[in-house]
């Protein structure tokens, strides 16, 4: 059952009764929610408040938009809760600025890894996600789940079990955060310059140059830890990846 919203950070609590809703199957898979102006007087907050919410879903693949129809909970949302793509998000205290650190220290690795063990159908896979990113960025259907998949390829091609579960915990925690710095700062051009940046490292393992393409990641990264910085400069995110404005 829905209650008023009352916490200071109304979109979390908004996003925390969603979640609620979902695992008891009060909305169940398939189902086409309210429209926004219903949620919000249903919470009792602001149509942006709902907005933010419903974005932050949508991007961690819980929800899905089909225009003129509607927006409906998407095929694998609770599995997606399961996981704690969106739980981790609401009670783990990690920045994500250290999630950004940690795959500073992991990937380049795994980048140099990727140029010595890559067959060429892992190298079709990571083509394959280049172009299925930009293809969604460029059509706005981007979510944090396509942009990550480039990343995922590289950590199973290492073929480490405790390097795939240790990015997939990092991966579960980035996904919401991450989506947050999307909505608030990130522009299309932003997300197809990072995409580029994949073809360049694509490019160098396919070459089987490990040390350029570990090189080239990192800088990739730390280019994603300066937008954060500036995003936190003007005051548009938390160190959490928090939006401190809401859009209208």
């Amino acid at each position: 059952m829905i209650r008023p919203a009352t916490r200071t950070v109304l979109y979390k609590e908004v996003i925390s009764q969603i979640l609620e809703m979902i695992k008891t199957e009060e909305w169940k898979q398939g189902d086409r929610i309210p429209g926004e102006i219903e949620l919000a007087k249903k919470f009792e907050v602001s149509r942006n408040c709902v907005r933010e919410a419903l974005k932050a879903l949508g991007h961690a693949a819980v929800l899905e938009s089909k225009p003129g129809l509607g927006t409906f909970l998407a095929k694998d949302a609770l599995r997606s809760i399961h996981t704690k793509e969106l739980g981790q998000f609401l009670r783990d205290d990690t920045s994500l600025a250290e999630l950004l650190e940690a795959r500073l220290i992991i990937e380049p690795q795994l980048a140099r890894i990727a140029a010595e063990r890559a067959t060429e159908a892992d190298l079709g896979r990571l083509e394959a996600a280049v172009k299925r990113a930009t293809h969604a960025v460029r059509t706005n259907a981007y979510s944090v789940q396509i942009g990550l998949e480039f990343h995922m390829i590289l950590a199973e091609i290492a073929n480490n079990r405790v390097i795939i579960r240790l990015f997939n915990s990092i991966a579960d925690e980035l996904r919401v955060q991450r989506g947050v710095l999307i909505l608030s700062h990130m522009s299309k051009e932003d997300l197809l310059r990072e995409l580029r940046e994949h073809g360049e490292i694509l490019a160098c393992i396919k070459r089987r140059d490990g040390v350029r393409a570990g090189e080239l990641l990192a800088t990739h990264l730390r280019t994603a830890m300066r937008i954060l910085s500036e995003a936190q400069a003007v005051g548009k995110v938390s160190s959490r990846g928090e939006t401190l404005a809401l859009r209208s």
